[in-house]
């Protein structure tokens, strides 16, 4: 049995099922990763068996000697490799789910990568598998003070899952799989991440807050007809571009309290800071509240 087995030698025109899923605004333990790696291992050990199968025995093997190959085969060419990175660039390598388990996985954790393309290339002389599957799972977070000027973007997070196949019952299952293991364990939060989240802060809320409280202390400091009433404007403008600031920084301070993704197992100790913004939103809430009361009732 040569490396190149598992081969195609038939080079005819194929076609193919493809689509990148984005893992964002989720909520996992490693029992939930588990799981799903489990699902798509499984999913692609199916796909092995049913390659494996049409492999042809050479000659100077026995029945014996092949049965062992292709169960070599099997276990080698058609797993999902992991890679688990810590916060720290510590690193975890394994090719079974035992990987989550093990003594000395890295916490916190950044990102988790499965993919079964490794294993493959190595028994195939380097080509890929007709069924390709990728996962990468992204704790990271941002800067609690985010310098990056396009604020309208959605939070950077890298969290995705690839599936490339030949075979449409391959690409349903996996599909499938995601869906049900890990994108529907949604974080409650998860909209300020999204594209444009900023922008519709900004226009209604945090502008006609700054607005309404720029004028109510313009007039407390300044009255109309004082002394200094040439700098009532002017100190009206500073403290709309105060309360901007104050809001964008508030705002990368609230994406780095409330991350894209959790990994419940890294014991994220944000609890603080999420109570401290919860106790800021309520004041702010109470305060447009009883403004906008006083003003209906006059």
């Amino acid at each position: 049995m040569t490396e190149n087995a598992l081969v195609t030698t038939n080079r005819k025109p194929v076609g193919w099922y493809e689509e990148t899923i984005p893992i964002r605004g989720c909520r996992l333990s490693l029992e939930n990763i588990k799981d799903v790696y489990r699902d798509l291992d499984a999913i692609n050990r199916k796909f092995g068996e049913q390659v494996i199968s049409t492999l042809q025995r050479e000659a100077d093997l026995t029945d014996e000697e092949w049965e062992e190959r292709k169960s070599f085969l099997l276990d080698d060419a058609f797993c999902l490799t992991i890679t688990v990175n810590g916060l720290r660039d510590q690193q975890l390598y394994g090719e079974t789910d035992s990987v989550f388990d093990d003594p000395n996985l890295p916490k916190p954790i950044k990102s988790i990568f499965f993919t079964n393309v490794n294993s493959f290339k190595r028994n195939a002389n380097g080509n890929e598998p007709r069924n390709r599957i990728s996962v990468f799972l992204d704790f990271g977070k941002p800067e609690v003070f985010d310098p990056h000027p396009l604020v309208s973007e959605a939070t950077p997070n890298e969290g995705n899952v690839m599936v490339r196949a030949e075979d449409i019952t391959f690409f349903n299952a996996v599909q499938k799989a995601i869906e049900k293991k890990v994108t529907a364990h949604k974080t409650w939060y998860g909209a300020i991440h999204r594209n444009f989240a900023y922008d519709i802060g900004l226009w209604f809320i945090a502008l006609p807050v700054s607005l309404y409280f720029s004028a109510f202390y313009m007039d407390q400091l300044i009255p109309a007809g004082a002394n200094f009433e040439l700098f009532r404007w002017p100190l009206f403008i500073y403290f709309v571009g105060l309360c901007i600031i104050l809001y964008r920084a508030l705002t990368a301070y609230a994406k780095w309290a409330f991350p894209v993704n959790v990994l419940v197992e890294n014991k994220d100790r944000a609890l603080t800071h999420r109570l401290a913004l919860g106790g800021f939103a309520s004041w702010l809430f109470y305060k447009i509240a009883s403004t906008a009361y006083g003003i209906i009732l006059g």
